[in-house]
């Protein structure tokens, strides 16, 4: 038995769009739902009404939401020294903790200069909970994976001056998640794959994650960017979401974890990727 998770930024709040994300989460039937940019409790208890889901987290003002067809979870809300309020819920099924991110936006050296010290806190986080159930970071990142390269051109020209004169894309946050001994689950099971997750209308880079904790890579079933009607993803929001679908009884054989080999040939791709994309990337801004 499979259990599925849905990660999708309904963009500023959703208001007048309920229907629409309502209708995109219906037909991805998952089990938990987490939201960001999900500011509007209105919004959220309407999209729960809409899928027969549960609000476990919604609050105004704050971006992630978090919602379950699966009963009431224990979950709680964390903030850092500084920054944005990260969402923990506690997954029995898979004996993880989930831990429902939106990191600041913002691809130029700035953003990602904000978003390592949001990364920092989240890692220290889990060190937090060191020896409890393993880990899963699920969101939007804002960040760009190392060998990812994104469509430049397809960005709005607003962006691509802010990235030739703020230094380019950088990967550094994403290197540190996946140096902390986190895998990236959409570009292990899609290695071939680019996966860009907005502008939904004409997807050019991809910044919606799942990371799994090691414990958690035997588990691992599938993960996607939604596909279905691309006039109801756009109308819906700037964002495709992304599915991941978890074992909740892996065979007995199945391995604990991501070889080393694989989890080495996977960083050693990245780490060959990024050095051939980074000058690319920047001149393409």
């Amino acid at each position: 038995m499979n259990l599925r998770i849905v990660s999708y930024n309904i963009r500023k709040g959703g208001r007048r769009r309920s229907r629409l994300i309502s209708e995109v989460l219906r037909q991805l039937d998952s089990d938990l739902v987490v939201l960001q940019e999900a500011t509007d409790p209105w919004v959220v208890s309407e999209v729960a009404r809409e899928i027969s889901a549960h609000v476990l987290l919604s609050a105004p003002g704050r971006s992630v939401a978090v919602l379950s067809r699966m009963g009431d979870l224990d979950a709680s809300w964390h903030r850092g020294t500084q920054g944005p309020r990260y969402a923990e819920v506690s997954v029995p099924p898979i004996e993880a903790r989930l831990l429902g991110l939106h990191l600041t936006a913002g691809l130029s050296g700035r953003g990602e200069r904000r978003r390592a010290r949001e990364a920092e806190q989240v890692l220290a986080m889990v060190a937090s909970g060191a020896g409890a159930a393993p880990v899963l970071l699920v969101g939007d990142f804002n960040a760009v994976a190392p060998g990812d390269l994104p469509t430049v051109r397809r960005l709005p020209a607003w962006i691509r001056i802010l990235l030739r004169v703020d230094g380019g894309i950088s990967t550094r946050v994403m290197q540190r998640f996946l140096g902390a001994g986190f895998t990236d689950a959409y570009r292990h099971r899609n290695p071939d794959t680019p996966g860009p997750t907005i502008p939904s209308d004409a997807p050019a880079v991809r910044l919606d994650y799942f990371l799994l904790g090691s414990a958690l890579m035997r588990r691992l079933v599938e993960c996607r960017v939604a596909t279905m009607d691309p006039v109801l993803l756009a109308a819906a929001s700037d964002h495709l979401p992304i599915t991941l679908d978890l074992a909740t009884d892996p065979p007995a054989d199945a391995p604990n974890g991501a070889s080393e080999d694989a989890t080495d040939q996977q960083r050693e791709g990245e780490a060959a990727g990024a050095a051939r994309n980074r000058g690319r990337e920047t001149m393409g801004a």
